[in-house]
């Protein structure tokens, strides 16, 4: 395989940067131990990087889902190089943004009841995207990204049913979106970090999450990812 260099000029007016970047410290170490990807280069200085959590995107298109097919081949050496493994060629400042999340409170106190209010039962469910830009004005994603945690455990008559009514007050510092914020964009006051959890739990709690996102969709991301590095087969040939 021949060695690459950091950027290779395909015509007069096009260059492709052989990198990926992002200003998320925990994204950059769960995507390389998830997904066959070359390290990434942490964007420190953040001021003249655009927030791509705040730019607005309209609803992804359900008719453009990827179509998830699982060929076995014969001979994995025969494959692709991006079916190896990626480059990740010409993405800057990959950037998760949480879309929705939600305990589903009627769902937790409903499953209760069915089990006699003996059980407390807990869920959190999370939709988001993957959005990076490739030059200075073409955004791109990866959507219809989902995961969920549960947690249950026996209780009393009618303990469990309240516990699991009072649980999604007391954890709202458990949403993903305040895993993001608290870890990497915020450090969290002294009063908020002894009512809730330290800047240090909560970035072990986002990183537990980002790898349960990135697994439960394994092969959506693979397949767009895949994609990508397609168009880019004028130069980077396997």
């Amino acid at each position: 395989m021949p060695e690459l260099s950091s950027e290779a000029k395909l015509s007069k007016n096009k260059t492709i940067s052989i990198r990926w970047t992002t200003t998320d410290p925990i994204l950059a170490k769960v995507f390389p131990e998830v997904f066959p990807v070359p390290p990434a280069v942490l964007i420190e200085d953040q001021e003249n990087i655009a927030d791509l959590s705040s730019v607005p995107l309209p609803p992804p298109d359900p008719n453009q889902s990827p179509k998830i097919s699982k060929p076995t081949p014969l001979n994995p050496n025969e494959l692709p190089r991006w079916d190896r493994g990626f480059e990740l060629t010409n993405i800057d400042n990959l950037t998760l943004v949480i879309r929705n999340e939600s305990q589903r409170p009627f769902k937790s106190i409903g499953i209760s009841l069915l089990a006699l209010t003996m059980v407390y039962y807990g869920t959190m469910e999370t939709e988001a995207e993957l959005v990076w830009t490739s030059g200075e004005t073409n955004l791109h994603r990866i959507s219809f990204l989902s995961t969920y945690e549960t947690i249950w455990a026996p209780m009393p008559f009618y303990i469990g049913t309240g516990s699991s009514l009072v649980a999604p007050i007391f954890n709202v510092n458990r949403y993903p979106s305040n895993l993001q914020k608290f870890c990497i964009q915020e450090k969290p006051s002294k009063l908020r970090e002894s009512l809730e959890q330290s800047q240090n739990e909560n970035c072990k709690e986002y990183e537990t999450f980002l790898k349960r996102l990135f697994l439960h969709n394994y092969e959506t991301i693979h397949l767009q990812l895949t994609q990508w590095e397609k168009r880019n087969q004028d130069w980077f040939q396997p």
